[in-house]
């Protein structure tokens, strides 16, 4: 069984349900067909996703030893439900757990490496999500808040703050191998993958036609239908389709 050590950062509710998800799954993973070369010889194994660490606005929980350990199934369903209803996840108000985080990198990324998952929504997790990818450890978006250059208020800021971001977002992305991020765009199908593997086969892409943004689509599509744009807004943020705190301004 291969081992994956995993670091959760926001624990809001696309968070609560990759928790979930990732106990659900648990013999399903066990069954990915994972190849391995061991002397010479390809040895199938399934996968165990083993979440060492989950951080909110206020606290990160961490396993007590990251090598060894990991916060157990039960552990992580009463996570889920401590945090079911919370909406808003700044995370890394606490400088501490921003420090713990990048040491755990810092440890396991010589040894076992580590996935650092951002649900969080925010854009104060992009310089540990720089400093996880220096080190040579993988990352996850959940969302597009961490590869945004700016946002509306910054944007109003002198133009070196701008390249400033600009400087960290080609920084983030300059590690293509160990950033993923399928469920950014395309209401989670598999958009990007399906780009570059066309891409890699040597076909050139000359146009692409389509509406990128499962959140946009359900609400235009909703609204066509008749309903109160505002209702409409209200009803994507409860079935999870919109970010925690959702702002209706040019960026969204």
């Amino acid at each position: 069984m291969k081992n994956i050590p995993v670091i959760l950062l926001g624990c809001g509710g696309v968070g609560r349900h990759l928790l979930q998800h990732i106990v659900s799954c648990r013999s399903l993973h066990a069954k990915l067909q994972n190849g391995v070369i061991e002397n010479d010889a390809l040895r199938l194994e399934g996968v165990r996703l083993r979440v060492v660490g989950v951080s909110d606005s206020k606290s990160l929980l961490l396993a007590s030893d990251v090598f060894t350990r990991e916060l157990d199934d039960t552990f992580l369903n009463e996570v889920s439900r401590v945090k079911l209803g919370v909406n808003e996840c700044q995370v890394f108000a606490n400088s501490e757990a921003t420090r713990t985080v990048i040491d755990t990198a810092t440890r396991l990324s010589k040894s076992t490496g580590l996935v650092v998952v951002d649900c969080s929504a925010s854009s104060e997790t992009m310089g540990v999500l720089n400093q996880a990818v220096d080190l040579g450890c993988c990352i996850v978006l959940a969302n597009k808040k961490a590869s945004y250059c700016c946002n509306a208020y910054k944007c109003l800021k002198p133009t070196y703050l701008f390249f400033g971001l600009q400087d960290d977002y080609d920084k983030l992305v300059a590690h293509p191998r160990r950033i993923r991020y399928e469920s950014t765009v395309g209401a989670g199908l598999p958009v990007i993958a399906s780009l570059n593997r066309i891409l890699s086969s040597g076909d050139p892409i000359r146009c692409i036609v389509a509406c990128l943004s499962g959140t946009l689509g359900y609400v235009m599509s909703e609204v066509e239908g008749g309903k109160p744009f505002s209702q409409v807004v209200k009803d994507a943020k409860s079935l999870g389709y919109t970010e925690p705190g959702i702002l209706i301004i040019a960026l969204q």
